[in-house]
Formats: C-alpha cells, structure tokens, sequence
C-alpha cells in the first residue's frame, strides 16, 4: 500500500469510484475574562476586556472509495484522519459602537448591541492515520501512521444582540479562524508538486481558514438578569 508498483485491481482500462466524506470539527474551552476597568478607546468600545483560556478541539475526517468497472466491484478503501488540538490562547474583546460609523443612533434605538473577540493561542496537533484497502477476493492491507506538530489557531467573532427579556436574547454570530496546521494524505505515486511524485505514503500538512455564521438563543437561569444595564 505505501510503496510504488503496477496496479493489480484490474486489467481493464475503466476505472469508476464513488467517493464519500464526512468532516466532523468539535472542541471545549475553559476561558477566564479580567475587565479592563476604563474602556480603551472609549470612542470606540463601550467596555473591554483581557482573557486566556485552554482550548480542546478535534478534525476528524472519514472517507470511503467503492471502485468498480463497468460490471463488477473491484475494492474498497476505508480512511480515517483524525487530528486533536491541546493548547492555550489569550483574547481581547468586548462591546464596540458604531457611532464612528454614523450608524450608532440607529442601531441603539433598533435595541442592537455589538460585540467582538480577537484569539489567539498555540497549539499541540496530534494527527492518527488508519487506511484499510480491501480488493475483491483478496486479503486486506492496512497502514497506520501518526504525526505531531506545532499549530497557531487564531481568529475574530463579531456578535450583534437583541434583548427580547430581561433573561433571553438572540444573537447573529460571525466567526472567522485561520488553521496554521490541517492535515492531508500524500498518497504513493501522487503528484506531490514542486516535490515531485510522492514515494510512499504520509500524512502532509497545509493551512486553512474557516467562516461560520450562526444565529443562536441566549437564555440565563436565576433570578437575575441575562446582562447588566448598559
């Protein structure tokens, strides 16, 4: 499986395969905010503050490719790539206005609240490979591999809040993070660009940005109010 030589899965000239993906990205984090007391920039922010925080989070990735010619099931090939980030961040947020932009009356008698928060931290990337390709009629092969590297994760979130109660809220989230590590197969005999054909095969490693945009409901429990007056 991870070394170059003619393919024996079949002799006819057509080859079809129906490829299928799942990418599952989850995580928790524990973050501690200390207030900055005087907002900085109080043209700008109404308040601010300072965190840092540990941060858990998983890239899982499953692939299955059925390959078959015109009439008969040649193989399956079963993959899984997952990768776990351990790490610490620090962050700055808080609430901003729009004032400078004109717009802040209008926002602030439409009941709309902004806020943000900038991240960044380092992170451990621990990245397990498992492949098992299985041809019809034949015995299976398998290979495991496993890498670890250094990653920087860092990214901004803009929230806009409307207070429907004292206790609720509904918020629009746009959230922005870039990956200085992501994980990739190089198979054996692939094109492996500027480096030429890939001999054998490894996990590779490239960056990647993500974009979220989400609406969520805020609800606090108690007898106290979801948030402070502004």
């Amino acid at each position: 499986m991870d070394q170059p030589g003619p393919s024996t899965v079949s002799a006819v000239d057509v080859l079809k395969a129906r490829t299928s993906k799942d990418v599952d990205l989850w995580g928790a984090a524990v973050e501690l905010d200390r207030p900055t007391g005087a907002p900085m920039m109080p043209g700008l922010f109404h308040s601010t503050y300072w965190g840092a925080g540990f941060d858990v989070r998983g890239l899982d990735q499953d692939m299955r490719i059925k390959g078959h010619d015109f009439t008969t099931d040649l193989f399956r090939y079963d993959e899984t790539l997952n990768t776990t980030y351990y790490g610490g961040f620090i962050s700055f947020g808080g609430e901003y206005t729009l004032g400078m932009l004109g717009m802040g009356g209008l926002w602030e008698r439409w009941g709309l609240r902004s806020f943000f928060e900038a991240h960044a931290g380092l992170y451990s990337a621990n990245t397990d490979y498992n492949g098992r390709f299985t041809p019809v009629g034949l015995d299976p092969s398998k290979l495991g591999l496993s890498q670890n590297d250094v990653a920087f994760i860092g990214g901004i979130k803009f929230e806009t809040r409307k207070q429907l109660s004292p206790r609720t809220s509904l918020s629009l989230l746009s959230e922005y993070e870039y990956y200085s590590s992501v994980p990739d197969m190089r198979y054996n005999d692939g094109d492996g660009g500027a480096d030429g054909i890939v001999n054998k095969t490894q996990i590779g490693n490239d960056s990647a940005f993500s974009e979220r945009t989400s609406l969520r409901l805020n609800i606090g429990l108690g007898s106290a109010g979801l948030y402070p007056a502004q």
